[in-house]
């Protein structure tokens, strides 16, 4: 059961998504919009609020979707990128190489899907808000020198979204952060 304080703020981060307009200043806007979707999709369920989305060459949607470790049932594992990683992979049983893809994701990667998106081969990956005490991104330059290698062939980099974006993927994130943390340390 969701907190009634957490609910208030997702629906009010509801209302402040549905009412952006993707500026055409920012070519990642709409892709930012959908990862906060997903973000607040995550919230709604009880899991932490980050949502992904992988896109084609062309900027056709195939993959989506959003963190699932606390809901429908625990599963450590289930980040929003490796959700959508294994939607992917599953979908896509013999494709040679993700180079052409680019995976958007609500908050700047953790150690884990940092590691998983290197050894996947996505060729761009974009964040719409940092995550400076837990992300990956900005540390890359002290992952061991082999995963720096495999990294050489990609892309991380914050999205060019707007402000506004940012904010509201940040914000997504943080709503239940306190109490999810709390039960993963007494896990």
């Amino acid at each position: 059961m969701i907190p009634n304080n957490e609910r208030v703020t997702m629906f009010t981060l509801q209302a402040e998504l549905r009412a952006y307009v993707p500026d055409s200043r920012y070519p990642d806007d709409a892709a930012a919009k959908i990862c906060i979707e997903e973000a607040l999709a995550a919230v709604d369920e009880g899991n932490f609020g980050i949502g992904c989305l992988i896109v084609d060459s062309q900027g056709r949607t195939v993959a989506r979707g959003h963190n699932h470790v606390f809901f429908p049932h625990f599963r450590s594992d289930l980040h929003g990128e490796m959700v959508v990683m294994n939607a992917f992979e599953d979908a896509h049983l013999r494709l040679p190489s993700m180079k052409d893809y680019t995976l958007y994701t609500s908050l700047e990667s953790c150690p884990m899907c940092m590691a998983r998106l290197i050894t996947a081969g996505v060729g761009r990956i974009f964040h719409i808000a940092d995550d400076p005490p837990s992300g990956m991104v900005h540390l890359a330059h002290q992952l061991p020198p082999v995963w720096q290698s495999l990294a050489e062939r990609q892309s991380f980099e914050p999205a060019q979204c707007s402000p506004v974006l940012k904010d509201l993927a940040t914000r997504a994130f943080l709503i239940n952060i306190a109490r999810l943390d709390g039960m993963l340390k007494s896990r």
